[in-house]
């Protein structure tokens, strides 16, 4: 952003951050910055905190030329599923886009300022499942620039998709492949460029910025294939390629012998494990507790949505806690699809039941009290039903 700012004629900028400019990569932007031409004044501050805001934007009207546009591009990740979440991560996730949003908000709201940028996300459009803070600290972004343009103030809310190089997809291994997985393939730093440049120009008070395959999207996340806002980026093509791959799964596994219907359906799981671990399919087998190979509640969401998706079926977000590894998982499958997976004489199926009770045990023992209270949460409401 500074860059594009610096190659547009921007004379000064002052960048603002918690902790300043540290680390070797943000030292050797700024001297990038100032090799170029421009005048870089790095502040220390946390914007939202509105007295050291204030006292740096006093400093900017003292010191500097008049203050004309404000780019906030603070954020901060801190996911998990809703029953994992607490007031105190909410908070943690909030305060640098919601708070510092605001106080921005209050300072400037006198000054002349020619832009007001929101780096909102795509996520408060499309949802984003384990980062129900971050969606809807975004959401009060897009939100609130609408709420400046409509008192006649700049604004405008950027709900961009993931990049390559810089941000928080690329801040954590495997982060941006996963995105991209999804169906949001990552733009680089010189296309969001690009975009900003010409967003400026226009009118648009909110708009999502991102390389978005939407029927890749709904094969992870089914539920979305109804949403009227994705409705008209939805092909019948793709849902009709996805349908029919499910079917032939499952006439597969209805044409196959007992015996060999529990492998098929175990090696299928076993390979979706695989890919959601990004681990070769060799090192998974069906006795394997998935926590032991590293699996996250987020992962046993994305988990959850690949087998909703090949088997059309509707499944639990706890489902990886409940059926903790590809033998339990197939047997819960099996039954939802009524697929017997079991002889008649089942001496083979109680060997293998007897090895799933221990891996259950070894898995409880492994489970954190929230999972643990998850589980138990689950398994009451399913008893009320049958009650």
């Amino acid at each position: 952003v500074a860059r594009w700012m610096v190659s547009q004629g921007a004379q000064h900028l002052v960048l603002v951050g918690r902790k300043g400019a540290t680390t070797p990569v943000q030292t050797d932007a700024v001297k990038a910055l100032e090799a170029a031409g421009a005048k870089v004044t790095v502040a220390r501050a946390d914007i939202a905190d509105a007295a050291q805001l204030s006292q740096v934007l006093q400093e900017i009207e003292a010191r500097l030329p008049p203050l004309r546009g404000v780019l906030h591009a603070a954020a901060v990740l801190d996911d998990g599923l809703m029953l994992q979440q607490t007031v105190e991560r909410y908070q943690k996730v909030a305060a640098p886009k919601v708070e510092g949003a605001w106080n921005l908000h209050l300072l400037t709201q006198g000054k002349p300022l020619d832009f007001f940028v929101f780096y909102s996300s795509c996520a408060s459009m499309l949802g984003s499942p384990g980062q129900g803070n971050y969606v809807a600290a975004n959401a009060f972004l897009d939100a609130l620039a609408h709420y400046r343009r409509a008192r006649g103030l700049p604004a405008l809310s950027i709900n961009w998709g993931a990049f390559s190089e810089v941000g928080l997809a690329a801040a954590q291994e495997n982060r941006g492949e996963r995105v991209s997985q999804l169906g949001i393939r990552s733009m680089t730093p010189d296309e969001g460029s690009a975009i900003l440049g010409r967003l400026l120009d226009g009118d648009a008070v909110q708009i999502g910025a991102l390389h978005f395959d939407p029927r890749q999207w709904v094969d992870f996340y089914p539920q979305a294939a109804s949403s009227s806002r994705l409705s008209l980026l939805l092909q019948q093509g793709g849902s009709a390629k996805r349908q029919a791959g499910s079917a032939a799964l499952l006439d597969a596994l209805r044409a196959a012998p007992v015996a060999e219907r529990r492998r098929r359906l175990e090696q299928f799981i076993c390979e979706q494990v695989a890919q959601v671990l990004r681990l070769d399919v060799s090192r998974i087998t069906p006795k394997t507790p998935l926590k032991t190979l590293g699996i996250d509640s987020l992962m046993g969401l994305e988990l959850r949505n690949r087998l909703e998706g090949a088997f059309g079926l509707t499944l639990s977000a706890t489902l990886i806690w409940t059926y903790p590894h590809v033998v339990g998982l197939a047997e819960h499958l099996a039954d939802k699809l009524q697929l017997p997976l079991k002889d008649k004489g089942g001496e083979e199926a109680s060997a293998q039941e007897l090895a799933v009770d221990r891996a259950d045990a070894e898995v409880l023992d492994q489970m954190s009290e929230e999972e643990k209270l998850s589980l138990l949460n689950e398994q009451l409401a399913n008893l009320k039903d049958l009650l």
